[in-house]
């Protein structure tokens, strides 16, 4: 019975000894395999980090519009970080199709809490894809309006016109009525005055034409247009059309509106109230 009891007794040390042995020997191996791990995690970060500083710098940079060149070069950073997290897994031995199933079960429930951001993201791919503007054009939408800073995977960024920094979701602009002010080669200035009945017509007319003769900016096609649009009541209604290239809009409908108001003016000319009306088409 006793030598029964003393094999029992070597099986349980031999066995509790191995038990040790295998989970010291288990975490020695895990151990050096997080610190190969992280090692490789703080090395990749460091490349990624500079390939995001040099990239956009780099001469291949300069020949990327610069409408997707954001969004290119933050999509080629995200991959990066995603090939080294895949990498810092297959290192700690974890199993990568298990870890690719627990991605799915949880980008299902990820993507039902974070539909706007989902939203958001499909909103910039189709900004880029239609272009309904460019990074540099002057955009209204609601009641934003402003130049076009970067076009980003959630948000447009705008800057406007008295410097501040606007961001817009792309979701929501996507489904936004857009007006792009620099889309095409040239604008038309609409400028509109209303005068007094008692005014001469020509004589007027004659007024408006001395203030746009001469001025560079001022294109010869389309012509010119001078003349009465409207009759009021206690009123007449002039408009000047002009058409100009699109960078000099702002140039020429200051300069214009300026003229005018010094040249009526001068000729004592009489307004039914002291507004003058502009309209911007």
């Amino acid at each position: 019975m006793n030598q029964v009891e003393s094999i029992e007794n070597e099986i349980r040390v031999w066995s509790f000894q191995n038990f040790g042995n295998g989970l010291a020997l288990g975490f020695t191996r895990f151990l050096g395999k997080f610190f190969l791990a992280l090692i490789v995690f703080l090395i990749g970060r460091f490349v990624i980090k500079k390939l995001g500083q040099i990239l956009p710098k780099t001469p291949i940079s300069g020949k990327i519009d610069p409408t997707v060149r954001n969004f290119f070069f933050k999509t080629i950073i995200l991959c990066l970080y995603l090939i080294l997290g895949i990498s810092c897994v297959s290192i700690l031995g974890i199993p990568i199709a298990s870890i690719i199933t627990l991605l799915a079960s949880a980008g299902v429930a990820i993507g039902l809490a974070l539909q706007g951001s989902l939203s958001n993201l499909a909103g910039g791919i189709m900004l880029l894809l239609f272009r309904p503007f460019r990074v540099g054009n002057y955009i209204k939408t609601g009641t934003e309006e402003g130049i076009v800073q970067e076009i980003s995977i959630f948000y447009t960024i705008i800057l406007s016109a008295d410097n501040k920094r606007i961001s817009i979701p792309n979701g929501t602009l996507m489904n936004a009525n857009i007006i792009n002010y620099s889309a095409e080669r040239f604008r038309r200035v609409d400028l509109v005055y209303q005068l007094s009945r008692d005014e001469d017509v020509e004589k007027i007319k004659g007024y408006l034409h001395s203030c746009i003769q001469g001025d560079e900016l001022v294109r010869k096609h389309p012509e010119p247009f001078v003349g009465l649009s409207a009759v009021g009541r206690d009123y007449l209604e002039f408009s000047i059309r002009l058409w100009v290239d699109t960078e000099s809009y702002w140039t020429l409908y200051n300069r214009v509106n300026e003229k005018v108001a010094i040249k009526l003016a001068k000729e004592n000319v009489l307004f039914p109230s002291t507004n003058i009306k502009t309209i911007q088409s």
